[in-house]
């Protein structure tokens, strides 16, 4: 295999707006989907402090405090889990996670002020409350828990911005205090709603804990991840930032079912086990409204990438945002001199799988969609007239990436289906052109 190339950048005459448009979206879903889950855990703390018959003016500041517990455990899991230098040219990552730390410093800055002064508010309130049902160890472990964490998250805001990388290691310590805090206030919930019974506890930990690392990892991906992007704009920095969005992804194939299973759980204690009976009463009606909205994000999760709208970087999805200037393609996306006519696929044949001998496998299977963006990048790193094998479980790239293939200029040498549904997926031999 021939030395990788350049990875692909700026084109000559290409301005950077013009790149911020190729490869940067300003997608519409994942914002809807913080929404949504902003609003259902308004709701939910709502009913959860009126069960404990906790003074309402209390809901916002608790749900502040939650909001920015989940801002620094969810930002966190994706600064200590996600960045990784070898998933591209470090280089690239580096710089990438330079501008992210960069972006991530004050929203951490106001997570933490957020997370003490209303879990400081809640807490002062409970304290007595909890002394008076015998949870009195418990509240004291939620004011040391906070003590820990801001004292982490100090030592993670003093690491300079050029120190990201080595900074993972603080921030998986901000990840386990604020983990180990939301576990914490969980169960003292949990205790002071329904005593010493360990399935109440049990559900309501999943339940903060899964709200609070996906709501993290959806700030995170919004207003870190995107404009860090934009900073940094080259080929390789958009590849490391989808590739990190995968990751989240697949976490949040969790998180979303322990939000919906909990959450009915605990609102059938609250409301009874008949949820047609819930439409009679007030706590029933919002338990409703909140099930339903958890609804809604297993809806724009499983749809996004039908309507390629799920991630921030364009051409993760949809070939027609990659359509311009690439690597092998003559100005206006026609192929280079020499090429095969773009209405004519050749050689996607049963012969052409076995003359060709792979020089690099991507595997794509288990993601949203094929990301075309990962492939450019495997393509241009490989020469001319070597071969690529893809692997992809998304339906539509059956029909949607040799088209994409055509616009570029290289050639789908075999393409099949394997395996019987839900476990198929498909394989394709792409030869890189001249």
């Amino acid at each position: 295999m021939a030395s990788p190339a350049a990875s692909p950048g700026p084109v000559a005459g290409e301005t950077d707006d013009a790149l911020l448009g190729r490869y940067v979206n300003r997608y519409l879903l994942p914002r809807v989907a913080l929404t949504v889950i902003g609003l259902a855990s308004l709701i939910g703390v709502y009913l959860t402090l009126r069960m404990q018959g906790v003074p309402l003016w209390l809901v916002l500041p608790r749900w502040s405090g939650l909001v920015g517990l989940g801002i620094l455990a969810g930002g966190t899991m994706w600064w200590s889990r996600f960045v990784v230098p070898r998933d591209t040219q470090p280089a690239a990552v580096a710089r990438l996670a330079v501008a992210q730390a960069r972006h991530y410093r004050p929203l951490a800055a106001g997570a933490l002020v957020a997370a003490l002064m209303g879990g400081g508010a809640w807490a002062a309130w409970m304290g007595p409350v909890a002394a008076t049902r015998g949870w009195l160890g418990l509240w004291l472990l939620v004011i040391a828990l906070h003590g820990t964490l801001v004292a982490a998250t100090l030592a993670l805001l003093s690491r300079p911005d050029r120190e990201a990388l080595e900074a993972r290691r603080q921030a998986l310590a901000v990840l386990v205090a604020a983990i180990a805090l939301l576990i914490t206030m969980a169960v003292l919930d949990a205790a002071l709603t329904f005593g010493a019974y360990w399935p109440a506890w049990t559900l309501r930990v999943l339940h903060l804990g899964a709200f609070g690392l996906w709501l993290g990892g959806a700030v995170w991906n919004i207003f870190v991840a995107v404009p860090a992007a934009r900073d940094e704009l080259a080929f390789a920095t958009v590849a490391a930032s989808a590739t990190q969005l995968e990751r989240f992804r697949k976490r949040v194939r969790i998180f979303l079912p322990l939000l919906l299973v909990s959450g009915f759980a605990q609102a059938a204690a609250y409301a009874g086990w008949n949820p047609l009976a819930w439409t009679g009463s007030g706590v029933g009606q919002l338990a409703l409204v909140k099930l339903g909205l958890v609804a809604v994000l297993f809806v724009i999760f499983i749809t996004c990438p039908l309507w390629r709208a799920c991630s921030p970087i364009k051409g993760m999805c949809d070939l027609e945002e990659l359509a311009g200037p690439a690597a092998g393609t003559a100005p206006g996306g026609q192929p280079a001199p020499g090429r095969d006519h773009p209405g004519r696929l050749t050689g996607a044949t049963v012969e052409g799988a076995v003359a060709a001998a792979p020089v690099r496998r991507l595997d794509r299977r288990g993601t949203g969609c094929a990301g075309f963006v990962h492939v450019e990048e495997a393509l241009a790193a490989m020469a001319p007239g070597e071969v690529l094998e893809l692997l992809s479980s998304d339906p539509i790239s059956w029909w949607e990436l040799p088209a994409w293939l055509e616009v570029h200029g290289h050639r789908l040498l075999f393409r099949e289906r394997r395996r019987m549904w839900p476990w198929r997926y498909f394989r394709f031999l792409i030869q890189r052109g001249a």
